[in-house]
């Protein structure tokens, strides 16, 4: 749920743009990102950076992601906006 979700401190220097990232007890070893700029560009994502998930678009950044990581990434993405 929104609530669940907190901001973190983290800055990721690699990355343009204007970023928020929010952690979630209930997902561990991911990240939700929101792009202040660009929304399009929002996305969850393992701590590995390996697989993306972006839900505005509702794209993955590679076909190649097991089914259950498919189903979490796209589950946090929709737990951040259920609101209680």
């Amino acid at each position: 749920m929104m609530d669940d979700w907190k901001i973190t401190n983290y800055v990721d220097p690699t990355l343009p743009g204007t970023w928020v990232y929010y952690r979630n007890p209930n997902f561990p070893n991911l990240h939700f990102s929101r792009c202040v700029d660009d929304g399009d560009r929002d996305h969850v994502a393992t701590d590995d950076r390996v697989f993306y998930y972006f839900g505005v678009l509702k794209t993955f950044n590679t076909p190649a992601i097991p089914l259950h990581t498919q189903r979490t990434l796209i589950d946090a993405w929709n737990d951040y906006f259920t609101v209680g």
